[in-house]
């Protein structure tokens, strides 16, 4: 059994240095505003590696889950408020 978490672990860090990696590549790659779509799901895959895996959301209670859940709606609904504050501003 603990081989098999260490194992986990070090697949993981291996994961997160080669999104690091694929992250740092981006910056020298002219995409526009393609670039920020690609570096906000980069960055998004390595919070989803860090959530499933440091955070043992993958193999814990449902209600844990649900709570992660939460977290991330009520962070969607603040992010959602904050740009329609800012796009309804005049210059």
């Amino acid at each position: 059994m603990r081989g098999d978490r260490v194992s986990a672990y070090v697949w993981t860090w291996l994961g997160l240095l080669a999104l690091l990696a694929a992250s740092c590549a981006s910056s020298f790659v002219p995409l526009g505003r393609l670039n920020a779509f690609v570096n906000v799901g980069i960055a998004l895959a390595k919070a989803l590696l860090v959530a499933l895996v440091f955070m043992h959301l993958r193999r814990d209670r449902p209600i844990v889950r649900l709570v992660a859940v939460a977290g991330l709606a009520w962070l969607a609904l603040l992010f959602g408020l904050s740009l329609a504050d800012f796009l309804t501003r005049g210059p």
